[in-house]
This record gives structure tokens, C-alpha cells and sequence, in this order.
């Protein structure tokens, strides 16, 4: 496995020093990141929610792609987040956003593109009020939001697969592929070679109701078929009395997911691809410095040896 970060934490400092300048003179983001690939970073993930994403000409990334080129940092995966392809009145708008961010894929060349189909987040409320709002099913979608969503996924798969990127479906709440078996569900009605999964887990276990099984059983079930992977780990706590749930964020070795275990389990069906962190708390700089230094040690310590004592 190949460990990356995201442009969050990545271009977090040179956005905080420079704004928008980053776009017209991308060596501004050179010191930082040659710092990052000395912490053992190797790759980039990309997210659309980089600050004037869909301003930005297309080809000021021709120019970012170049520095990563030479500071021998891959581009690993680009997240298309939140496209809500499930629902007709958003459903145009934003398969359009998901084609201009393939343009822009175009030129990164991600190995992966990585996709969740959810309900947008609810803009104005409260921070209780979000917390207590309810969030989407994918077990309560009927047979033709599936049937609808795959094909046009299926368009989009074939259009990564013509620059060369893998499709991955993100296990994520508040959307239809929310479970390991609705992931797998979508990658069958797509139906083409280049999909995959991506069992984020954390996603799945910070949902406000109980699950009838295991995080276990969910990246047993994903394994096959995943093709890239998005770490982030909860504490979580049933509230009987309000009969619900509630979680918290965690450092990646500190939460209720084992990433040790998990990392194992992928290993084990032959996972080698990327992965990349998405959590963390406190100084995000340090979470994912832990983060790198904690899964570099599973892959180098503990996966080779599962703990023998010599």
C-alpha cells in the first residue's frame, strides 16, 4: 500500500500564506510539499472542494501536476464529494460538476477517481440541528434510484477508464451505497472493469442508528474489490434514552475502528493501492503525521510479522 494526504492538509499552509496565488504560481507550494514527501508522504489526493475549484482554468493543474512530477509525488486518487446523482432535481447539475472534475483528472491523472452519491448537507442549521438531523438510507432507496445512478456512473467509469483512471464507489453515509452491501450492489449494476470500492469505514460507523453487523464484517465483504482506501476513525456512544447514537472524531490509532486489523484484511486479499488519510484532531499537521507514521509501521512491522516474537 501507498500512503498519501490529502490537498487539505497538503496545500492547507501555501493556501493559508498565498490564497488564490497558488493557482497562478504553483512553486509557491513547492517547499511544503517537499516537506511532506520527506515525512514519507508519497501521493496527493485531490478534493473539489479546493477553494475556487470550479473557477480555476483547467490548466493552471497542468502546472501543479508538473511540481508533484518533480518531487516524484504521485497523484493518487481525485474526490468528487457529495455528487447527488440520486436526486432529479440535482441530479444534472451535478453530473455536470462530476465531467468538469474529470477535465481537471485529465490533466492530474489520478490512478483512481473516487465518488460518493449522497443528499447535500443541509446549509443554515444549527450545529445541534445537523447533528440531529435524519440522514439518507440507502436500504430505503427503491430499485430504479439504483437502476438510475449506475448509468449514468456507467458513462463516467467509461470516461476514467479513457485517461486511464480506476471508478471507486466510497462506503458513505447519507447516500445510497452506505453499506458494504449497497457498494457492492452499485458496482454490479455499473458493471464495468475499472470499478472498485473504497471501504472508508469511518464513514459508515459515525451514522446516528445501530448496525446490525460488525466494521469487521463490512471490509471483509469491500476487500475484493477495493481498488483505494480513505482512513478516518470515531469513538462512538448509544444514548438509549434518545435512541440514537453519537460520535466523536479520533486519531486513526485511537478510535474504535483496529486500522491495524483493517489494513490486514485488505493485505490479505491483495490490496496494494493507495490510501489516504481523512481524519484527525486537533493540529491536523500532527494527525497526519501520526497518521503516516501509523500505517507505514503496520505495513513494515506489524503486517510482515503479525507480531511474532522472534
Amino acid at each position: 500500500m501507498k500512503l498519501a494526504i490529502g490537498t487539505g492538509v497538503a496545500f492547507r499552509q501555501p493556501l493559508n500564506e498565498h490564497g488564490s496565488l497558488i493557482y497562478d504560481d504553483p512553486t509557491l507550494l513547492a517547499h511544503h510539499l517537499r516537506w511532506w514527501a520527506r515525512q514519507g508522504a508519497q501521493g496527493i489526493v485531490f478534493y473539489d472542494a479546493l477553494p475556487g475549484f470550479y473557477r480555476v482554468p483547467t490548466e493552471c493543474f497542468r502546472d501543479i501536476k508538473a511540481v508533484l512530477d518533480d518531487l516524484g509525488l504521485e497523484v493518487a486518487a481525485f474526490n468528487t464529494l457529495r455528487k447527488s446523482l440520486l436526486l432529479p432535481a440535482l441530479a444534472d447539475g451535478d453530473e455536470e460538476r462530476l465531467y468538469h472534475c474529470l477535465d481537471v483528472c485529465a490533466v492530474l491523472r489520478p490512478v483512481v477517481v473516487d465518488v460518493n452519491v449522497n443528499v447535500p448537507i443541509p446549509t443554515g442549521l444549527d450545529p445541534l440541528a445537523m447533528a440531529a438531523r435524519p440522514i439518507y438510507r440507502g436500504d430505503f432507496a427503491g430499485a430504479e434510484t439504483f437502476a438510475s445512478v449506475a448509468a449514468r456512473l456507467k458513462q463516467f467509469a467509461r470516461s476514467c477508464a479513457d485517461i486511464g483512471a480506476a471508478l471507486s464507489i466510497e462506503l458513505h453515509d447519507d447516500g445510497i451505497h452506505d453499506t458494504a452491501a449497497n457498494c457492492l450492489r452499485l458496482v454490479e449494476l455499473i458493471d464495468e472493469p475499472n470499478v472498485g470500492v473504497n471501504p472508508d469505514l469511518g464513514n459508515w460507523y459515525r451514522v446516528p442508528y445501530e448496525h446490525p453487523d460488525s466494521w469487521r464484517e463490512q471490509i471483509v465483504a469491500l476487500a475484493p474489490r477495493t481498488n483505494y482506501w480513505e482512513v478516518k476513525n470515531y469513538r462512538r456512544i448509544v444514548v438509549p434514552a434518545a435512541g440514537r447514537a453519537y460520535s466523536w472524531i479520533a486519531d486513526l490509532e485511537e478510535g474504535d475502528i483496529d486500522f491495524r486489523e483493517a489494513a490486514t484484511i485488505l493485505w490479505d486479499a491483495g490490496f496494494r493501492g493507495w490510501v489516504c488519510n481523512e481524519g484527525g484532531t486537533g493540529d491536523y499537521i500532527r494527525a497526519n503525521l501520526r497518521y503516516l507514521s501509523y500505517l507505514r509501521w503496520v505495513l513494515d512491522e506489524w503486517i510482515p510479522t503479525r507480531g511474532q516474537v522472534e
